[in-house]
């Protein structure tokens, strides 16, 4: 018999620390901002914490724990490819840019050159044989 008295001690314990609809009535109000006015986000979610079993918990904390591992996982398996991909273009694309600007300036300064030869042969052309006066 000691043993039932105290289960139904224990539970009439545990039914005190809530509130019952008598009680919010007593409050006067819906139970709506005026009680849980000052509760933060932050104090509402750690209240669920009665309301969800140990083992959901547990396996909510699991999943969690392995979709952020997964993430992290695949961040820095990216990271380390994008840093391959890089450095890789960096090596072989830069002799290639470098390369090509220098031909791009040699061609540039051909044009130049043959630009000026045909200038000083037009002033030849113009002071070997004067214009014919009319």
């Amino acid at each position: 018999m000691s043993g039932q008295e105290v289960s139904v001690q224990d539970e009439t314990e545990r039914d005190e620390d809530y509130l019952t609809e008598g009680d919010t009535e007593s409050e006067g109000g819906d139970g709506s901002e005026s009680e849980f006015g000052d509760e933060t986000l932050g104090e509402r979610l750690w209240a669920l914490v009665d309301i969800v079993p140990p083992t959901v918990r547990v396996g909510v904390a699991a999943a969690a724990s392995r979709g952020v591992g997964a993430a992290v996982r695949v961040g820095v398996a990216g990271g380390k490819a994008l840093w391959v991909v890089a450095t890789a273009a960096l090596l072989v694309l830069m002799p290639v840019a470098l390369e090509l600007e220098r031909e791009s300036f040699a061609v540039q300064q051909e044009n130049l050159q043959r630009v000026q030869a045909q200038q000083a042969q037009q002033l030849q052309a113009e002071v070997v044989a004067p214009p014919a006066v009319a």
